[in-house]
């Protein structure tokens, strides 16, 4: 790919040489053309290295297309010249370009074993975003010595709730690895509960990982390693991290994982049986008498820990109690069904509960009563 203009700010100024054996690679820069750049700089690093480091955005400037480019940082990298090559992807304006420099550069580590170690240092010195820069070389490198070493830093997450660059090298394995990522991902996840790290994007990156590619589904059978990885984690981790872990499982579809859940959720709450108990309630209003009227029908739903969510099981039988106000204009729309945000310990805190919302509609000037109704399960 050729560029109108290789630098965002080109650095032309030629460096003094070190001794005057350096002067003619230096003054012959100008003249060079794009193919001839990478020789003619590994002849300047012949010459003297710290010249060349120093030289090499005046090069850089030379070369005018993506095949230059990568064979001038090769040169960089293999004489051990790591900041000027780690900063040549930020001098090209062209997003693409970045990409294509940064594939080859990546894809020729076999047979330049020094590319292991230039992006293995690019991750402790570089900033987030100049790291990221990198991350197609990191997607194209298939040097088994990075990979392991990848898998270790991803099994080591900060103590702190989100950082970038961990999280750009985690989301690059995931992406690397994609189903073989999980255990490792996984594992991270559980670590980064216990020391208040990253937990919740390590989620996202799992997710990430199992994504299909553009235009195609997710198979069943990636939809399944994906819940029980998710599900492995919340099982390791607190009550907190776990409803975060069903939360998203839900959000998917995976309703039943989620539901599988929440024995670790909610462990003191859990009845025989595996069951739980909600306070549920549909809400009667409307005006009798010119008074606004409210009656709370109020009961315990028994649930067979089946179910994340109850809502759509109990709307119907709540809206088909009995109306207990008679001639009187009723407020309209359906009934408002209402439930307990967590299961209940026994079913006696169902009434504490229904006296709870019949005092909402009393402070909004409804005269309210409750109503109790007969328990149901689901």
């Amino acid at each position: 790919m050729p560029f109108t203009s290789l630098l965002v700010s080109a650095v032309l100024t030629l460096v003094a040489p070190a001794h005057a054996a350096c002067d003619a690679q230096l003054a012959g820069v100008a003249a060079l053309t794009p193919d001839a750049v990478a020789p003619a700089y590994q002849a300047l690093i012949a010459c003297d290295p710290k010249v060349a480091e120093g030289s090499f955005l005046t090069f850089l400037a030379k070369a005018g297309d993506t095949d230059a480019v990568t064979a001038l940082v090769q040169v960089a990298i293999d004489a051990k010249l790591w900041t000027p090559a780690w900063s040549a992807i930020g001098k090209i304006p062209d997003y693409d370009a970045r990409d294509e420099v940064a594939t080859n550069i990546g894809a020729a580590c076999k047979d330049h074993p020094l590319s292991t170690t230039f992006l293995q240092g690019a991750y402790a010195a570089l900033r987030d975003v100049d790291f990221k820069q990198w991350s197609s070389a990191y997607q194209a490198c298939d040097d088994p010595k990075l990979w392991t070493w990848v898998d270790a830093k991803v099994k080591a997450p900060p103590a702190k709730e989100f950082d970038e660059k961990y999280m750009g090298l985690a989301n690059i394995y995931g992406k690397k690895e994609k189903a073989d990522a999980l255990p490792t991902l996984s594992a991270a996840a559980i670590a980064a509960a216990g020391n208040g790290g990253p937990f919740n994007p390590l989620l996202e990156a799992m997710t990430n990982a199992m994504a299909p590619g553009l235009g195609q589904d997710m198979t069943a059978e990636a939809h399944k390693g994906l819940e029980d990885a998710l599900v492995g984690v919340a099982q390791k981790t607190g009550p907190d991290q776990a409803k975060g872990v069903a939360t998203q499982l839900a959000n998917s579809g995976a309703e039943k994982a989620a539901a599988s859940l929440l024995p670790t959720i909610y462990p003191d709450r859990v009845q025989a049986g595996g069951k739980f108990l909600y306070g549920v309630a549909s809400v009667e209003s409307g005006t009798c008498s010119g008074k606004k009227t409210a009656v709370i029908h109020y009961t315990t739903l028994t649930e067979g820990g089946t179910h994340w969510s109850i809502i759509a099981d109990i709307e119907p039988p709540l809206r088909a109690e009995k109306p207990k106000l008679t001639k009187c204009t009723m407020d309209a729309g359906d009934w408002p069904v209402i439930y307990t945000e967590t299961p209940e310990k026994a079913s006696s805190e169902s009434a504490t509960w229904a006296d709870a919302r019949a005092k909402e509609w009393t402070d909004k000037g409804y005269e309210a009563k409750v109503a109790k109704e007969k328990e149901f399960s689901i």
